[in-house]
């Protein structure tokens, strides 16, 4: 916004200039454009409530079948008034700045042609009311938001963001200068175009850098989810899984399953389902329970129970028990959930089942890698404890890919009553919505470049000037129109060059920081993800920028000379 602001502003200067010679003063000029301003963002928030408004639509005919819940659009006035309010905010705040200086702009420039650049003030009124105005976005986003807690960090982590950005791409300019001059004259004049005064550099590094960084975010993050899917689970994940298995079937399916072809692995735990009642002697309402372990205790959760520790259980803290345990009721329970929860080796926790209160001590702490989708349970009962229970059996095997036809047709023929899920069905339809999904961030993060890029083409449409003065000279001093195309494409190049290098570390670590961070699964760097999307950003960098700067190689010097 700030970046189209300054641009309008700029192809504006003369009008301005022609305001002031006919005693317009600078109240008056700053009130006139504020107002077309904010008019602009007025119709470019209508055009974005509505096509916000229409997307859960369009996302329903996308990705609606593969949900988990049926998903039901419709319009929400609430929340389009709140985004309404927003986008005026947002256009206000970063045209008061552009705004401020362009009530300094001198009536010389009517005499001059142009405006020379300077780091001018744009006024301590202007100043205040931008962090005015900043402080009310923040409050109506903190307000407005479901998790007040959340708003907060993602407008600290927002504003942390603009910084870093806006002082990398500053410094990023400034060292330009101590870069070796090259001996070809193209790369040194468009090297040297990056860090002169008034050069719309800093301004285009900013916003392509935020958008590129996006880009690379996205890309990496599908390109990792996709590995996990389409490669690591596969490999890992059992071939199917079998549910309602009744108790009086579990010998025979045993030995039928043992003896498929190709079977590499066989695991089977009787189910049952339970409520977590209390915690370490507190009931759950009045239980201090972390945000991300809240879905343990929102509902019944699917239990089991264990006589000996099975090969890949890998116990974290405390003590497996012994297969002829026959004690008081004991748990074992995931580590992340002890953490949730706030407890730890020989606190309790009380579970509902079928309406009977089981308060079981915990024994141990299991670190579970769920990603694998092997057979797990967050809570695992020692022996004597569930066994009477009413209950059903889950199951799973692993088998190669050429016998899982055969397994499948087995199973099922001596067992109609067993539900079969195959693993592959079930990571193609999560591949396919992911797939989908991951257009959808694309797109958003494309538009945040195709943002950049028109704040680009608005820089230099404004710096027109200024090209068209360098043109007339280069032209003066014998350089071909060839020569100085060359210039400005070199500047063009050293400018997507240096987003798409601060794009690519910034994007990595992005992308690190949510799989490892936030999903907790590995991250692998594609350099031919990062590389791909970077050259496409490079490619339309110099594109866009020759396109805006093909009418200042046109102009004749003598026309030009004769004007000043």
């Amino acid at each position: 916004v700030s970046g189209a602001v300054r641009g309008y502003l700029d192809g504006k200067i003369t009008h301005i200039a022609t305001m002031k010679c006919l005693g317009a003063p600078g109240k008056l000029i700053f009130t006139a454009y504020l107002l077309q301003i904010l008019f602009l963002g007025l119709l470019g928030s209508t055009a974005g409530l509505a096509a916000g408004a229409t997307l859960p639509y369009v996302l329903k005919q996308l990705i609606g079948t593969h949900l988990p819940v049926p998903m039901t659009p419709g319009i929400h006035w609430q929340v389009l008034v709140v985004a309404a309010l927003f986008g005026l905010l947002i256009a206000l705040i970063f045209s008061l700045k552009s705004l401020g200086l362009a009530r300094l702009v001198s009536p010389s420039v009517l005499f001059r042609g142009y405006s020379e650049s300077s780091n001018r003030n744009p006024g301590t009124a202007v100043k205040v009311s931008i962090i005015i105005s900043a402080m009310i976005l923040a409050a109506l986003a903190i307000l407005t938001s479901s998790d007040q807690r959340l708003a907060f960090w993602f407008i600290s982590g927002a504003s942390l963001c603009f910084v870093i950005f806006r002082f990398a791409s500053t410094t990023v300019v400034k060292l330009t200068h101590l870069i070796p001059k090259p001996t070809n004259p193209s790369l040194r004049l468009g090297l040297g175009n990056i860090h002169r005064r008034g050069s719309p550099a800093g301004s285009a590094l900013f916003s392509l850098g935020l958008g590129l960084t996006a880009l690379v975010t996205v890309m990496l993050v599908q390109a990792n989810l996709d590995d996990k899917i389409n490669e690591t689970v596969p490999n890992e994940a059992p071939s199917f899984f079998f549910l309602d298995l009744q108790s009086h079937q579990v010998e025979s399916f045993e030995e039928t399953a043992r003896n498929l072809p190709g079977l590499t692995k066989f695991e089977r735990y009787p189910t049952l389902r339970g409520r977590i009642t209390a915690i370490a002697g507190k009931p759950v309402t009045m239980a201090k329970v972390a945000k991300e372990v809240r879905w343990a205790v929102r509902g019944d959760r699917f239990l089991s129970y264990a006589k000996e520790k099975a090969p890949d259980i890998k116990v974290v803290a405390g003590e497996w028990w012994p297969s002829n345990y026959a004690g008081e009721p004991l748990v074992s329970i995931t580590a992340d959930l002890a953490k949730g929860f706030g407890v730890g080796i020989g606190d309790t926790l009380t579970i509902n089942v079928l309406g009977r209160d089981v308060t079981a001590r915990i024994s141990s702490l299991r670190e579970v890698d769920w990603s694998t989708l092997d057979l797990n349970f967050a809570l695992l009962f020692s022996p004597g404890v569930l066994e009477n229970a009413p209950q059903t059996n889950i199951a799973s095997i692993h088998v190669p890919a050429e016998h899982e036809e055969t397994a499948f047709a087995e199973i099922t023929k001596q067992f109609p009553n067993v539900s079969a899920i195959s693993t592959r069905e079930l990571l193609k339809n999560v591949s396919q919505t992911l797939e989908r999904i991951g257009t959808a961030f694309r797109s958003m993060a494309g538009l945040a470049v195709l943002i950049g890029f028109l704040v680009l083409a608005g820089a230099v449409s404004a710096d027109q000037h200024r090209r068209i003065h360098d043109a007339v000279i280069f032209k003066v001093c014998g350089a071909t129109r060839f020569d100085i195309l060359g210039a400005f494409a070199a500047e063009f190049l050293f400018l997507g060059l240096i987003a798409g290098g601060i794009s690519a570390i910034v994007g990595s670590l992005a992308a690190m920081g949510i799989l490892k961070g936030l999903m907790k699964i590995s991250f692998t760097l594609h350099p031919g993800t990062i590389i791909t999307t970077i050259l496409t950003g490079i490619a339309l960098t110099v594109f866009l920028g020759l396109v805006g700067t093909w009418r200042a190689l046109g102009h004749k010097p003598a026309t030009y000379l004769r004007g000043e």
